[in-house]
């Protein structure tokens, strides 16, 4: 027969037998959560974050730009090993600066691809 007089006794390896009733372990979580709040440093959307990904974002662009200013034409390979990023953010970071004017995509798909000064 299971004790009942016991909730949450799976922690007991832990030296942990349980609470006696299931809404002491709501008060525990209750005023956990008030001893531990998460702090705005560990949050991912904090306002600080946010500028210095803004600011990198728009570094890594200027950097795509001054590539292509220096090149007749550039290709995805080329930005990746420039700035160090996954092929998906370089993809990303072309497409915006296309969508701005500022290139110009010439090739569909693959290899064929690659970036002009607009």
């Amino acid at each position: 027969m299971v004790n009942k007089s016991k909730y949450l006794g799976f922690l007991g390896f832990l030296g942990f037998s349980g609470f006696a009733h299931p809404l002491y372990f709501l008060f525990f979580l209750f005023f956990l959560f008030f001893i531990f709040p998460i702090s705005p440093a560990n949050k991912s959307n904090s306002p600080d974050l946010m500028q210095k990904q803004t600011k990198e974002k728009e570094e890594h662009k200027q950097k795509i730009l001054d590539l292509a200013n220096s090149k007749d034409k550039i290709t995805n390979n080329d930005v990746e090993k420039l700035l160090g990023v996954s092929d998906k953010t370089v993809q990303r970071y072309l497409n915006e600066l296309q969508g701005e004017g500022k290139l110009k995509q010439s090739g569909e798909t693959g290899r064929g691809v690659f970036y002009t000064k607009a």
